[in-house]
């Protein structure tokens, strides 16, 4: 029977990798060292917390996303309402023209029509 026998390859190390210092990653780990930020290895228990931090910091950023956005909304529905005020107040004060005596006997004297000179006489009707 033959025997199981693992060959004697030395695999490469990431230290001999990082050793040249030029690559991306290296540069990155430069600029962000977390083992010198945190003394050592981040600890997994810590990673719970982690988590719910960036849930709330996102949280935070959607509503106040969402408030701008709503105040935006108001900003603009505001300014329709006032222009929707202005257009009544114009049509209202049209109307009210259009509805004087004035006004009408104009439009009528097209037709034929023309005003009564003559004032209402009261008619009196006695009880026998």
């Amino acid at each position: 029977m033959a025997r199981n026998v693992s060959k004697n390859v030395t695999p490469k190390s990431s230290s001999t990798r990082k050793g040249n210092g030029k690559g991306l990653f290296s540069i990155i780990d430069a600029i962000f060292n977390m083992d010198r930020l945190l003394g050592g290895e981040f600890p997994a228990y810590q990673l719970r917390y982690l988590l719910w931090l960036s849930f709330l910091i996102v949280l935070y950023i959607a509503s106040s996303l969402h408030s701008e956005s709503l105040i935006h909304q108001i900003d603009k529905t505001k300014a329709e309402v006032e222009e929707l005020r202005a257009d009544y107040t114009t049509q209202q004060a049209d109307f009210m023209k259009a509805g004087k005596q004035s006004e009408i006997i104009k439009r009528v004297e097209s037709m034929g029509i023309e005003e009564n000179k003559t004032p209402p006489t009261k008619i009196i009707v006695k009880d026998w």
